[in-house]
C-alpha cells in the first residue's frame, strides 16, 4: 500500500484527536505535516472546536514544533461568520461561546449582548463555552422561544482528551435545544459549508483532496456530503467498529496521522 501523500495533492486536517488532545501532541502527527511543508503540499486545519481564535491555534502549534500561518486555520467559529455574512434578520446576538466565536462576530457589525438582555435578539449562537452555567442556559432558550435564530458551531457531543471524553459542545447544544424546543442551524461539520471554507482557502476542489479527522459522525460525514475522500484516524473518538455499528464508511482508515506516510 502506497503513501496517502502519493494519492492526493491537497489535505484537509481536524487538530482535536488527530494532531493533539487538548495539551498533548500524538505522536507523529508534527512529523507528518512537517513533511507536508516541506514537500509544498496545500494543507489547511479545519477544526470544529470555536473556542480559540487562529492566532491562540497558531501559537499553540508553535508548542508542537509546527510553525504555521494563520490562514491555514479553519474554524467553526468562522464559518458562523461566513453563514452570517450578509443576512439581514439583524445584528443582535447572544452567544454562547469564548473569544474564538465572539472575535468572528465583532468584525460583521454584530452587537453581542449578555444573558441578562438577550430577550430581544435576533440570533443565539452556540458554539464551546467552558463556562456554561444555568443562566445562560436560560437565556438562549428564553430568546430562542420568542423568535431568535438559533445557530450552533457544531454538534460534537464529547472533546477528547488525555483523560477521556469531555462535554464538548453539542452538549451544551443539546441543553438548549432540548429546553428551546428546537434545532439549531449547525455550520460546522458535518456541514459541506465548512469544507468549503477549507477549499476555497488552499483553491482545491473537491477531487485529489482528503479530509482527515478522528470522528465518523462530523469528520468523516462532512467530507461525504461535500465529495471529498476521506480519512479517519484512530487517536481521537472513533473506533473501527464504529464503523460498521454507524454504517459511516471513511475511504481509508489509519491509526494516526504519521501512518499515511507509509501507507
Amino acid at each position: 500500500m502506497g503513501s496517502l501523500l502519493d494519492e492526493y495533492g491537497a489535505f484537509i486536517i481536524d487538530l482535536d484527536g488527530v494532531v493533539y488532545l487538548l495539551d498533548d501532541p500524538i505522536p507523529g502527527s508534527a512529523l507528518a505535516i512537517n513533511h507536508l511543508q516541506e514537500a509544498g503540499v496545500p494543507f489547511v486545519f479545519l477544526t470544529n472546536n470555536s473556542s480559540s481564535t487562529a492566532k491562540q491555534y497558531v501559537r499553540k502549534l508553535q508548542r508542537f514544533g509546527l510553525t504555521v500561518e494563520q490562514d491555514r486555520i479553519v474554524t467553526s467559529s468562522q464559518a458562523v461568520a461566513r453563514y452570517l455574512d450578509g443576512k439581514t434578520e439583524g445584528r443582535r446576538a447572544f452567544v454562547i461561546g469564548e473569544e474564538g466565536l465572539t472575535s468572528e462576530l465583532k468584525p460583521l457589525g454584530m452587537e453581542l449582548v449578555g444573558a441578562v438582555a438577550a430577550s430581544r435578539v435576533d440570533y443565539v449562537i452556540v458554539g464551546w463555552d467552558r463556562e456554561f452555567d444555568f443562566n445562560k442556559l436560560k437565556a438562549a432558550v428564553l430568546a430562542i422561544r420568542d423568535g431568535a435564530h438559533f445557530i450552533a458551531t457544531n454538534a460534537d457531543a464529547t472533546y477528547p482528551t488525555p483523560e477521556g471524553l469531555w462535554p464538548g459542545a453539542g452538549s451544551i447544544v443539546a441543553a438548549v435545544s432540548t429546553g428551546s424546543g428546537q434545532v439549531p442551524v449547525v455550520v460546522g461539520k458535518p456541514n459541506p459549508l465548512i469544507v468549503q471554507i477549507a477549499l476555497d482557502r488552499m483553491a482545491s476542489g473537491p477531487k485529489g483532496t482528503l479530509l482527515i479527522g478522528d470522528r465518523l459522525d462530523t469528520d468523516i460525514l462532512s467530507g461525504i456530503a461535500a465529495g471529498i475522500d476521506t480519512l479517519l484516524v484512530l487517536t481521537g473518538v472513533s473506533t473501527p467498529e464504529e464503523v460498521n455499528e454507524t454504517g459511516i464508511r471513511p475511504t481509508h482508515v489509519r491509526d494516526s496521522l504519521s501512518a499515511m506516510l507509509n501507507g
